[in-house]
């Protein structure tokens, strides 16, 4: 489901994270003096990160000309104990949307998919709101993230336990943003949409077809479409990482989320999907799709930043001069990163057991600092930005400081009589539309999906704060306007 900076909740961000942290990382590497990879130095640099960062669990594996050449797992996989190891399965979030991406370009090489067809071509019955427009999204739109379908309207299932075709056919509410495309927007539904055309066109389920097509092609044997068979085979627990811990926190996957965030592997099995997109489709003997397909697949098509551009399933970018293909991923307990250097034949996955306001931007910088040490680099240690961390206490005492202000307030009123402190009415209503308005349009979010499921204790705080806001507005007022009747 691969980042930020503001409210951190950003889907949209979510793939441009290792980018910048990236660019500003490599500013403060200096050139180190050697021939090939040091694993050993890497391994220590991530288990200090993962240690001073407090994440309970990583998995790391790298790929280098073509070959796996190191996996490794770090600390635990949950409260047992249990230490990760590389064949500890994981949710891997949004790079679950590659996976997808891939299984649409399969069909399109059998014949059974045209990217440039609109979606009503395999769904007849698809519609939005806008009718006209409906008609004119096409596959390849999907893919690129150019429906027009809103980043906060993509947010709005995640909570829901409806299956992927109910919630594909109840869109007919969905008001586009901009026009079909015209613009990326990184829209969680485009990927359920895509999900959904795949069954229709195989026959299969999403999970038969994933299943059939990709992971055993790929020898992935600790990958899984679902949590039940995953935790038979040792699936980490997912932290939350609030309040300065990390707690062990699972819930419900969404079944229609499934092509666009929810897919489990290990890092091992990783290994394996980041070879075949190197080395032209193939892992080993086994292709599973053409060096063409496989180029279509990373070709940029939408700016979405700067010089970044996402493009099927992927965010294509320059670092440090170095051309990659990365997508980075995040469930709310789990976050992961993957990262293609094409034209040096390499790449990595590093997985993480955690997540949250602050941990998003910490992995990605051990993910940074990864990258530097892959390219002869010195990383720079991670460390949570203060800013961040200033924000994200202010939001959860807010409501504390609010009640605080109740309570003095209410002992002016008595003591002074009306008329007094009414300032406070516009005060308190202020901050509950900043909660309730601006921050949701900003950060392209809303309070009750996506906020709610990644970061809890933000959306209850967020919430607190607009009730408290509208709550003690209203009561003030209609105290202020007694007391002058009384008088």
């Amino acid at each position: 489901m691969n980042t930020l900076k503001g409210y951190r909740i950003l889907f949209t961000l979510i793939c441009l994270t290792l980018l910048l942290a990236l660019s500003i990382g490599n500013v403060k590497a200096s050139t180190m003096q050697q021939t090939e990879t040091d694993f050993a130095a890497m391994d220590a640099y991530v288990t200090e990160q993962m240690e001073n960062l407090g994440i309970p669990g990583m998995a790391l594996g790298i790929v280098q000309e073509g070959q796996i050449a190191h996996v490794q797992g770090f600390g635990v996989a949950d409260s047992s104990g249990r230490a990760v190891t590389p064949q500890t399965p994981f949710y891997i979030g949004s790079v679950t949307k590659s996976f997808t991406a891939l299984a649409v370009m399969q069909l399109v090489e059998a014949g059974k998919i045209d990217l440039e067809a609109p979606i009503q071509t395999y769904l007849p019955w698809f519609e939005l709101a806008d009718k006209q427009a409906s008609a004119k999204i096409t596959v390849r739109n999907l893919l690129n993230q150019t429906s027009g379908i809103s980043t906060k309207d993509g947010n709005r299932f995640l909570s829901s336990q409806q299956g992927l075709e109910e919630i594909v056919r109840g869109l007919n509410f969905i008001q586009l943003s901009q026009p079909v495309g015209t613009t990326y927007q990184y829209s969680n539904l485009n990927y359920s949409i895509a999900g959904l055309i795949v069954e229709v066109v195989s026959g299969q389920s999403y999970a038969e077809y994933v299943t059939q097509h990709i992971f055993e092609p790929l020898d992935m044997r600790h990958s899984y479409t679902s949590r039940a068979p995953a935790l038979e085979d040792g699936l980490a627990a997912g932290h939350h990482y609030m309040f300065g811990y990390a707690f062990e926190r699972e819930y419900a996957v969404p079944p229609s989320g499934v092509p666009e965030g929810f897919l489990i592997a290990s890092v091992e099995d990783m290994t394996h999907y980041v070879i075949a997109h190197l080395s032209d489709g193939s892992y080993g003997d086994t292709s599973i799709l053409s060096a063409q397909g496989i180029a279509a697949l990373h070709a940029a098509a939408i700016v979405t930043g700067g010089d970044a551009h996402y493009a099927m399933g992927w965010s294509v970018g320059v670092a440090d001069g170095i051309p990659i293909v990365m997508h980075s991923g995040d469930t709310g307990h789990f976050h992961s990163v993957a990262v293609l250097m094409p034209d040096r034949h390499s790449g990595f996955v590093l997985l993480a057991n955690a997540s949250g306001f602050e941990q998003l931007e910490q992995v990605d910088g051990i993910a940074s600092g990864v990258f530097n040490l892959l390219n002869g680099k010195s990383p720079a240690p991670v460390s949570l930005p203060i800013h961040v961390r200033f924000l994200y206490w202010a939001i959860l005492l807010t409501p504390i400081l609010m009640i605080l202000g109740m309570a003095f307030s209410w002992r002016r009123l008595r003591n002074k009589g009306a008329g007094r402190n009414l300032l406070v009415v516009p005060l308190y209503c202020g901050v509950a539309l900043l909660w309730l308005v601006v921050v949701p349009q900003l950060t392209k979010s809303s309070i009750l999906t996506a906020n709610r499921i990644n970061h809890p204790e933000l959306s209850f705080a967020v919430l607190a704060s607009a009730v408290l806001g509208f709550g003690w507005s209203v009561i003030f007022t209609a105290m202020n306007l007694r007391r002058r009747k009384l008088n």
